[in-house]
């Protein structure tokens, strides 16, 4: 069973870290009744209404985040391929030079995504910089940080939704957010953290729910299994 936090992270590669603009993410419209190859995502803060997103849109989006051809993107958006292996493979083919099609062409069911990795020669190294890369950018679209800092806090092992609660009480507070950081224990909260620093929380999104998300754990993006270290 793929965990909430395995589900999240592979997410990202075809949403959640690829689009500015306010859009938080992409994801198959899988409950609902068949209608088609369809695409919806979120728009601006966490709980806006989600809207449909035409095949053509998504693939320019992925393109143009991913450096890949929007062509062959869409081509498998239409052909019904998994959205989760076209971000898969749009960002391997980002992190590799090999192209769109190539790395997806390797996807099978017989395959699995640490197979095609292997069979490419994309190594470990690259995907984790590659994800990295990828939030440090999106954080800085949505002007949470500057790219430097956020990738910084990213390879220093903060996962993006304590940057951006630290960013915000970092803002009102004038304190530099690593201060801020230092200051989030695994026994207080963020609201705690906001008391600690004087800063009015009424203005201010603070969500305390982590989500599956935590500190330090290594993402071995094999189909869904995390491993920690």
């Amino acid at each position: 069973m793929m965990s909430y936090r395995g589900k999240m992270l592979l997410g990202m590669a075809l949403g959640v870290l690829l689009i500015g603009g306010g859009i938080f993410g992409y994801g198959h419209a899988q409950n609902r009744p068949p209608q088609g190859n369809r695409l919806v995502c979120a728009q601006g803060q966490p709980g806006m209404p989600m809207r449909e997103v035409a095949p053509a849109e998504a693939a320019q989006r992925i393109a143009e985040a991913f450096g890949v051809n929007q062509e062959a993107v869409q081509k498998a958006i239409e052909d019904g391929r998994d959205f989760r292996d076209i971000g898969r493979a749009a960002m391997l083919a980002s992190v590799s030079g090999k192209s769109f099609d190539e790395v997806l062409s390797c996807k099978t069911d017989d395959v699995t995504w640490r197979g095609v990795e292997k069979q490419l020669g994309i190594t470990r190294e690259q995907v984790r910089a590659g994800y990295c890369a990828m939030e440090a950018r999106h954080l800085a679209e949505q002007d949470v940080l500057d790219r430097e800092t956020a990738l910084k806090l990213i390879q220093d092992g903060y996962d993006t939704h304590d940057i951006r609660m630290a960013a915000a009480l970092a803002k009102a507070s004038g304190k530099d957010i690593q201060n801020v950081l230092d200051r989030k224990r695994i026994n207080n909260r963020w609201h705690d953290v906001a008391r600690e620093l004087g800063v009015d929380t009424h203005d201010l999104y603070l969500d305390d729910d982590r989500c599956g998300y935590g500190r330090g754990p290594r993402c071995d993006f094999d189909d869904g299994n995390v491993e920690e270290d």
